[in-house]
């Protein structure tokens, strides 16, 4: 049953040893798996950044994560090959989503390696990555950990947050990409604003109608305002 399984948020040695079996007996049969990285799988252990699905006190997957201040970052995810197509790596992907937003974790980031395992990425809800304008690549995703504000068509609104995937110097040619209809209570949005961005991209705040606020995200940023959080656009509060 599924629910015999649970995760493992500080796998022992022997853990680790039955993992790199595995692992080796995968690359020697079919040279796929992640043996390749078994350099970054035993620094994980020994940051305290592995977690394992157990069954029956052996693990059936393995998840290195990296903390990234505010967020969480998958570094690699893996289900044992005898154990796949069964639901196990939703099962293993939920109970870890569950114990990011416990650390109070806003999203997940990851990079979809193989290429292959963007659907299962998908079917658990990752948004890909916009455009950013560095030489990154198109598998890489996010999902929020928390409720947030969705993105609007309605430009014509009077409380909003603007966002262009230009500098501020272009913005006058182009249209903002996207656009969140805000409402805030004590200096605090209702739901917060999380999306990836370029630091050099322009932001706008717009509050009744005038623009309070607008700059480069990197150069939003004030003693009591902060937006930017590596890869990504975060509001929770506005602050004149």
């Amino acid at each position: 049953m599924i629910t015999e399984f649970q995760i493992n948020t500080a796998p022992t040695q022997l853990d680790l040893e039955k993992i790199e079996k595995w692992l080796i007996e995968e690359d020697r049969e079919s040279n796929e798996g992640f043996y390749c990285n078994w350099t970054i799988i035993t620094k994980a252990f020994k940051n305290k950044e592995l977690v394992t699905l157990d069954f029956k006190e052996s693990p059936i997957g393995f998840l290195v994560w990296s903390n990234c201040e505010n967020y969480a970052e998958i570094d690699i995810f893996e289900i044992h090959p005898e154990h796949r197509k069964k639901g196990f790596g939703q099962v293993f992907f939920d109970k870890i989503s569950e114990n990011f937003k416990r650390k109070e974790f806003i999203a997940i980031k990851l990079f979809c390696s193989p290429r292959e395992s963007e659907k299962f990425w998908k079917k658990m809800g990752f948004i890909k990555f916009p455009n950013r304008g560095y030489s990154e690549s198109d598998l890489i995703y996010f999902k929020p950990l928390i409720e947030i504000s969705a993105t609007s068509k309605n430009v014509l609104t009077e409380n909003k947050v603007e966002l262009w995937d230009v500098e501020p110097y272009q913005k006058d040619d182009n249209l903002p990409k996207w656009t969140w209809n805000i409402e805030i209570k004590n200096n605090k949005l209702i739901l917060p604003i999380i999306h990836p961005c370029n630091c050099n991209w322009n932001l706008r705040w717009t509050k009744n109608g005038k623009t309070i606020r607008e700059d480069k995200v990197k150069y939003f940023d004030t003693k009591k305002n902060r937006v930017e959080y590596g890869p990504f656009l975060y509001i929770e509060k506005l602050i004149e």
